[in-house]
């Protein structure tokens, strides 16, 4: 089959006269993977492991939605855990948004809440 994966993208700004024009980019890809999965975790303030299955293996798009109010409690993203967590953060989810990352095969996902848990909803397709 052909055309399994959709992603679209949009960054529109305007303040003070002015913007970025709203503009839509959308992809569509073949997916040479077969396995996907979804789910919520709770992200607490300790790094740890995203839940997402180590069948959804090799290189794979992983979408994560922060399910906190907005204001709240941020996420940082990394791909180390331990005492090298801080080092690899390469994404920081603020509370109501979300992110979609292309993630290297062979690397893991590893989340860690600011200051108290935060909800998170994450679903991942292997390219």
């Amino acid at each position: 089959m052909a055309d399994e994966i959709s992603v679209s993208v949009k960054l529109y700004a305007a303040k003070g006269g002015a913007y970025l024009g709203s503009e839509t980019t959308s992809v569509t890809l073949d997916m040479a993977g077969t396995h996907m999965a979804s789910g919520t975790q709770a992200i607490g303030t300790s790094d740890e492991l995203l839940d997402i299955p180590a069948d959804v293996s090799g290189d794979r798009y992983v979408l994560i939605k922060s399910l906190e109010a907005e204001g709240g409690n941020y996420v940082e993203i990394g791909a180390a855990s331990g005492g090298s967590f801080a080092a690899s953060v390469h994404q920081k989810l603020l509370a109501g948004r979300a992110i979609l990352m292309l993630i290297p095969s062979a690397n893991a996902i590893y989340a860690k809440a600011n200051t108290a848990s935060v909800n998170i909803e994450w679903k991942a397709a292997q390219v």
